[in-house]
């Protein structure tokens, strides 16, 4: 089965990097610019898991977030990507549905790491 992954990264470089990473490992992957698009491309998509940045421009990381658990497809599993490393942002992102965070700069092993705990 080949799982469909949302990428929302504002950062073109970052995110057609991963888009490239997991299609070699056989994923159907969605990309989006920012949190708007992302909102619009998981109500479409309905992937599987979504990878998202936390700092973006037109809605942030945890503006996704909240639009997510207040939709149908609440419980995707959401990994916020992040460059933050302050405790209380992250604490709030876990409280708020979040499933984890994988700090950037972060290596190819991570994503297929965080892919395989939350979609066994």
């Amino acid at each position: 089965m080949s799982y469909k992954i949302l990428i929302i990264e504002d950062e073109k470089r970052i995110r057609d990097s991963i888009v490239e990473f997991l299609e070699m490992y056989n994923y159907t992957v969605v990309e989006a610019e920012n949190g708007e698009a992302g909102i619009r491309g998981a109500f479409a998509e309905k992937p599987d898991m979504i990878f998202c940045d936390m700092m973006m421009p037109v809605i942030d990381g945890m503006g996704v977030l909240k639009a997510i658990n207040s939709s149908s497809i609440v419980g995707t599993p959401f990994i916020f990507l992040t460059a933050l490393a302050q405790t209380d942002e992250l604490n709030t992102a876990l409280s708020s549905g979040a499933d984890g965070y994988i700090f950037k700069p972060f290596k190819s092993k991570e994503l297929i790491e965080a892919i395989h705990k939350w979609l066994k």
